[in-house]
């Protein structure tokens, strides 16, 4: 628990793991209501959207698949075809990121949602894993692979040679500590909660990205940007859709209460910290590749931090 945790009242359909449910599926009433965390009110998703998907909405795993699988398999034709996706070891590197983004988003997504920071609508999900239904941890994979794939789309090609120190690496990392620290900041604020954390449990991957090869993303940095905004703001459109059907809902006891075309800010830091993670990680993966087919592997490991003096033309 962080230091801001109370003993709260689970959100519906959520009970405390030391705690069964009586027999008949009823709780007994207490003489004293007790209070939990409110919910942000945000309008209705549009009615022309919701008439597209009526059944889907009712469903967290359904409504993934149609909004987050069904693109999944259109970008992997487009990798495949755009030759982004050429070998086994391109879609490794998809794997390879698939795992490390479930490993590291499983506790913290757990501790939020025993926290009451979001819940979800009655009859959305059925099975959980440690409170996380299975949706949500089908997401953590979905979406890795739907950027990553999208990323392969675009067909990135980095340059195997050293890119000239920049002053994008100091800038970068300043740009990170500053929100590092208002993560921290936030963190220890009751509605500043929920988009503190996200920053200090993004942040620090992100720094250590960048501290690694953040020449080489500045190099190819129009690559990177159409990688990143392109499926955070389908995400977006998505989360907003969810949340105006009542599939999940935002308490606005640990959120700032500001949103953009009716989506939390929150939610909006979430999918673009996490796309902006996948895409620094798998174009520093094929950079790592590129350099492999000629300096050998220890020569492209080693060429991951760019040593300054050391010009773009330089092979080594």
């Amino acid at each position: 628990m962080g230091p801001l945790a109370v003993r709260e009242r689970p959100p519906p359909g959520v009970l405390p793991r030391d705690r069964p449910r009586p027999a008949g599926g009823r709780r007994r009433r207490r003489g004293r209501q007790e209070r939990r965390p409110r919910a942000v009110a945000l309008g209705p998703a549009p009615q022309g959207v919701i008439a597209v998907l009526p059944p889907v909405t009712s469903s967290y795993l359904a409504y993934l698949a149609v909004t987050v699988g069904v693109p999944l398999l259109v970008v992997a034709v487009l990798a495949r075809v755009r030759g982004g996706l050429r070998t086994p070891t391109d879609a490794l590197g998809v794997v390879i990121l698939m795992g490390i983004a479930f490993a590291y988003t499983f506790a913290w997504d757990a501790y939020l949602i025993e926290r009451g920071v979001w819940w979800y609508g009655d009859g959305v999900v059925t099975d959980r894993v440690r409170g996380v239904p299975l949706g949500e941890l089908s997401f953590f994979l979905l979406q890795t692979a739907l950027t990553g794939l999208w990323l392969y789309a675009l067909d990135p090609s980095p340059d195997p040679s050293r890119p000239a120190a920049v002053r994008s690496r100091p800038v970068g990392l300043l740009v990170l500590a500053v929100a590092e620290a208002v993560g921290l900041a936030l963190f220890y604020t009751t509605q500043g909660y929920y988009l503190g954390y996200i920053l200090l449990w993004a942040c620090p991957i992100l720094g250590f990205l960048w501290v690694l090869g953040g020449p080489v993303l500045w190099r190819c940095r129009r690559t990177v940007a159409a990688a990143i905004l392109v499926p955070t703001a389908y995400l977006w459109v998505v989360d907003r859709v969810a949340i105006g059907a009542g599939l999940w809902t935002i308490s606005s006891t640990y959120s700032t209460g500001v949103h953009v075309a009716g989506l939390p800010v929150e939610e909006m830091a979430f999918f673009l910290v996490t796309n902006t993670l996948v895409v620094f990680g798998l174009i520093l993966y094929r950079w790592v590749l590129a350099r492999a087919e000629r300096h050998g592997l220890v020569g492209g490991i080693r060429g991951l931090v760019p040593r300054a003096g050391v010009g773009s033309g330089d092979g080594r």
